[in-house]
């Protein structure tokens, strides 16, 4: 009893696609899987800079990477012609120790960020990092969720809340929110907030409402903005329009 196991992990390959999608033999298999998260690592520093809510990444037979980069703020990630994508591309290919490695990014603009489980639980990081109220945080979060067409959202605050001695864990609950149930469409995040009285963790879950068809590995729900590709010395990078 009182085992909880990740939404994410829980519906991945039943009604939600996986992150990453490529197939590789057992001797391939390992170096390319640690690729993958040292460009989710990478990435990760960066959510807070450039709004990312998501991040896919998908592997031709050939070796090229694809990166989709899901922002609402897609001109703050392509920079002035480009400057900020062709940075980003250096800055994966150093993390990845592979100057020559094939990558393309793709930058795809959020609808509804008002509903994006990882930009939610940064914003409540953020405000907690300001020495913001936890529960105004928190509630404000639930507010601006509700109001873009969430289902339902509930959020979860863990550590010294307000700096007291012993810690604990304080959340709320808006709308529905079926865990349980593997056709309920979840978003689940989680985060840090780094203040002065220690670390407090943000957990914050989204339900988008049920998904009553059958659900097989989707392609990229939108057009891409631009996508830059990079190999070795040679750039060479296009815009598509919607």
């Amino acid at each position: 009893m009182g085992q909880k196991v990740n939404p994410n992990g829980f519906r991945y390959g039943i009604t939600k696609p996986h992150n990453t999608t490529w197939y590789a033999d057992k001797q391939q298999f390992a170096s390319l899987l640690l690729e993958d998260q040292k460009i989710y690592d990478f990435l990760d520093k960066k959510v807070r800079e450039l709004l990312i809510g998501k991040v896919q990444i998908k592997r031709d037979q050939s070796g090229h990477i694809f990166v989709y980069v899901y922002t609402a703020k897609p001109a703050a990630v392509l920079g002035t012609n480009g400057e900020n994508i062709k940075a980003l591309t250096l800055g994966i290919q150093k993390a990845i120790k592979n100057k020559n490695a094939k990558l393309s990014i793709e930058v795809i603009e959020l609808k509804k960020p008002e509903i994006n489980a990882r930009l939610l639980a940064e914003e409540i990081a953020i405000k907690l990092e300001n020495r913001g109220s936890f529960r105004l945080a928190q509630k404000f979060a639930i507010r601006t969720a509700m109001k873009a067409g969430a289902k339902g959202i509930k959020t979860s605050v863990s550590g010294r809340l307000n700096g007291v001695d012993m810690a604990r864990t304080e959340g709320y609950t808006e709308g529905e929110m079926k865990l349980h149930t593997l056709r309920q469409n979840v978003d689940y995040a989680v985060t840090t907030a780094k203040t002065t009285y220690g670390i407090l963790g943000v957990k914050v879950w989204v339900s988008l409402g049920e998904i009553l068809t059958d659900v097989k590995e989707e392609a990229i729900e939108e057009k891409p903005v631009r996508k830059a590709t990079r190999k070795g010395g040679d750039e060479h990078a296009s815009t598509k329009k919607n």
